[in-house]
């Protein structure tokens, strides 16, 4: 290579990079990634003890890597190279047997908030069993992928992280008071109850396990082959498609809706009234998930025509919504929270219901990772 073409590439190279680092400065900020389904770190503010401590540099850091230029497609650029030297493990994500990208959820599991989350559960699970028995009060943590998938990581994967996380939750939380869902999970592993490119399980596996979860609680449920299968889309790129980057299938969605329905209305955080679970409307977008209740809301409640006594209180995480679909046929009052967005005492507003039932469902990795599963404590001191 000659100098002329080396002080070329060079010249190149800097441009490219001073390039794309002033354009990132000069770009407004995006708040939210659509495409990741999160929003997305804003400018820290400049203190000088976050400066003398380093919390300044690390934030300031982590808000360059969500805002840089093109940000996007330097991920899927990055992908690809990494694909290309043989990589099966990118940003956290395995490239798994069959097309499945697995997320791994690296020390998710090992952090204070994952410990201190059981010991709110525990609480929790008991002060609500002495009210409402313990036939009627369960914990689901739904085991990821990674833990129900194992059979299809690369050669040599490391991930016993969420396992072990597992094993601490059956043996703090009484068993009268935990529902396993992962031995229906491990029975059903060879069928499709987990998108290939998102995080959730899929509606399959739902309702598997709430079949299950109904006949430990004696609810009478409206059978299977009383429900239509009907797919919403077959074009889904969920969060974890969004980490890598790059063009592959995308995941069908299917829903079970009932061929008799029974009528039901959703009032949502106390104004906004519906009569159905579904928004179609997400489905031209990228965020197809929330067509299940059109997203995550702080508070949805639902009450049906189904002719039962049996109310339910949900508090859950988006592996809920629609594992619900089900329940909108068996029960006549379902109250749905979502703490990370409910900024109500929820002891106070669990006081003056009366519930049959009471479901806390997560994901595992949702589960150890959710700061908000500390207002679980407001109720269990109610």
């Amino acid at each position: 290579m000659t100098k002329i073409q080396s002080g070329v590439l060079t010249g190149v190279f800097l441009a490219m990079v001073f390039g794309c680092a002033g354009a990132s400065l000069l770009k407004p900020d995006t708040s939210f990634s659509e495409k990741e389904n999160r929003v997305l770190v804003q400018m820290p503010q400049v203190d000088l003890s976050d400066i003398l401590n380093g919390t300044f540099e690390k934030n300031y850091e982590t808000y360059l890597s969500d805002q840089f230029f093109w940000r996007d497609k330097w991920i899927g650029v990055k992908t690809q190279a990494e694909r290309a030297e043989g990589k099966t493990e990118i940003n956290d994500v395995y490239f798994a047997r069959d097309g499945y990208l697995i997320e791994k959820h690296s020390g998710s599991f090992s952090t204070d908030t994952a410990k201190r989350n059981i010991t709110y559960l525990d609480n929790f699970l008991k002060a609500q069993a002495q009210k409402y028995g313990e036939d009627h009060v369960k914990a689901m943590i739904v085991p990821n992928a990674v833990e129900i998938l194992k059979d299809k990581l690369p050669d040599y994967a490391v991930a016993e992280e969420e396992g072990n996380y597992l094993k601490e939750i059956r043996t703090q939380i009484p068993e009268k008071l935990f529902f396993d869902a992962e031995p229906i999970l491990e029975a059903h592993k060879e069928e499709p109850i987990y998108y290939k490119t998102d995080h959730h399980w899929k509606t399959l596996a739902a309702r598997y396990v709430y079949e299950a979860w109904a006949d430990s609680i004696d609810l009478p449920i409206v059978p299977i082959s009383e429900y239509r299968e009907e797919t919403l889309t077959e074009d889904f790129h969920g969060t974890i498609d969004a980490k890598v980057n790059i063009k592959i299938p995308g995941d069908s969605i299917e829903c079970y809706k009932p061929v008799t329905e029974i009528p039901y209305t959703l009032t949502y955080n106390h104004s906004q009234e519906r009569t159905s679970l579904y928004d179609d409307s997400y489905l031209e977008g990228r965020d197809k998930y929330a067509v299940f209740f059109g997203g995550n809301q702080p508070l949805i409640e639902a009450r049906t025509r189904a002719v039962s006594d049996r109310k339910l209180l949900i508090i859950k995480d988006s592996y809920a919504n629609c594992f619900l679909s089900f329940a909108m046929q068996d029960f006549s009052q379902i109250d749905i929270v979502d703490l990370r967005y409910f900024n109500e005492n929820l002891g106070d507003y669990m006081k003056e219901k009366e519930y049959t039932d009471i479901l806390v469902l997560y994901n595992a990795a949702g589960f150890a990772e959710d700061a908000s599963v500390a207002k679980l404590a407001l109720a269990s001191e109610s």
